[in-house]
C-alpha cells in the first residue's frame, strides 16, 4: 500500500518539477505595441545588453517620426551584463526595475512586457519579475530580432521584421 502511494507521489513530484510555476504569458510584437501605446501603465522592458540597445536598435521613434507614441514606454534594464569578458546575470536587475517602475504592489495596473533578441533572456527576466511579486508580466515571444531563417539570418519574425518602429541610438541605454 505505502509503496504504491510513494510511487504516486513520485509521479506527481516529477510532473510538478517540470512544470513552470510562473504565470506570465507570451505576447506578440503587435500585442506588445498595442499595450504599450494604448495603456498608461504598460511598458516594454528591453532586457538586452546596452550594446544591443545602441547598435541593433530598440522600439522607439524612427527617423521618419513613426513611433512617437512609444516615447517613455520602453526601458533598457539588462538581464545579463559584461563582467571580465563574460556575460553574467545582472545581480541588480530587480533593484533597477524597482527604481524604474516601483516596488511590486505599488501599482496594481503596472504591466511589464519583457523583450530580448529572440525571446530567451526575456523569459528568465519574466520569471524573476514574477518571483519578486510583479503580477502583470508578459514575454514578447520573438523578441526584437526573432528567429533565424535557413541561412542563419534573423528574418523570420520579431519586432524589427514585423515592421514596428525602432531607432538605433544610445538614448536610454542601461
Amino acid at each position: 500500500m505505502w509503496r504504491s502511494r510513494i510511487a504516486q507521489l513520485t509521479g506527481v513530484c516529477s510532473i510538478l518539477a517540470t512544470t513552470s510555476v510562473y504565470a506570465w504569458t507570451n505576447v506578440t510584437s503587435e500585442e506588445a505595441f498595442q499595450c504599450a501605446t494604448e495603456q498608461d501603465d504598460c511598458y516594454i522592458l528591453d532586457v538586452r545588453t546596452p550594446d544591443e540597445w545602441r547598435w541593433v536598435g530598440h522600439p522607439g521613434t524612427n527617423k521618419a517620426g513613426v513611433g512617437e507614441e512609444l516615447e517613455d514606454k520602453v526601458a533598457n534594464i539588462s538581464w545579463l551584463v559584461q563582467w571580465r569578458n563574460e556575460l553574467v546575470k545582472n545581480w541588480f536587475f530587480l533593484r533597477d526595475v524597482e527604481t524604474a517602475f516601483g516596488i511590486p504592489g505599488d501599482d496594481d495596473e503596472l504591466t511589464l512586457i519583457t523583450m530580448c533578441r529572440s525571446g530567451s533572456r526575456s523569459k528568465a527576466a519574466a520569471d524573476a519579475l514574477e518571483a519578486a511579486g510583479y503580477t502583470k508580466v508578459f514575454n514578447m515571444t520573438h523578441g526584437f530580432e526573432g528567429a533565424r531563417d535557413a541561412s542563419g539570418y534573423r528574418t523570420v519574425n520579431g519586432w524589427k521584421v514585423e515592421g514596428f518602429p525602432y531607432v538605433d541610438n544610445a538614448v536610454g541605454a542601461y
